[in-house]
């Protein structure tokens, strides 16, 4: 098992459900850029990325090493690669946020 699956269990079996669950949600929390990043091992991230005390590192990179990079560009919004969208202010929306956008 990888060790971010071994933390995982590890805080589940010592009854820390809040870890366990901001570990489940940590998609929602960085931004696909800095996935990206994270799985260059670019730690500049880590200026830019408020995180609790308890994730490391090692912890935050083998996390991000498990998620896979899609072909086409990554939308900066919801994180899914898409061939379809626009570049707004140098940064890439797919056109299903985007369209999401315009009706709200």
């Amino acid at each position: 098992m990888s060790l971010f699956a071994d933390t995982k269990l590890k805080y589940l079996q010592k009854g820390m459900v809040d870890r366990v669950k901001y570990l489940d949600n940590l998609h929602n929390v960085i931004l696909p850029s800095f996935i990206k990043k994270i799985q260059q091992n670019d730690k500049t991230v880590l200026k830019e990325v408020v995180l609790p005390e308890w994730l490391n590192w090692d912890l935050l990179f083998d996390w991000a090493s498990q998620i896979k990079i899609e072909n086409g560009k990554r939308c900066t919004l919801c994180g899914n690669g898409n061939e379809v969208g626009i570049l707004f202010k140098e940064k890439w929306i797919c056109d299903e946020c985007l369209l999401r956008l315009k009706d709200v």
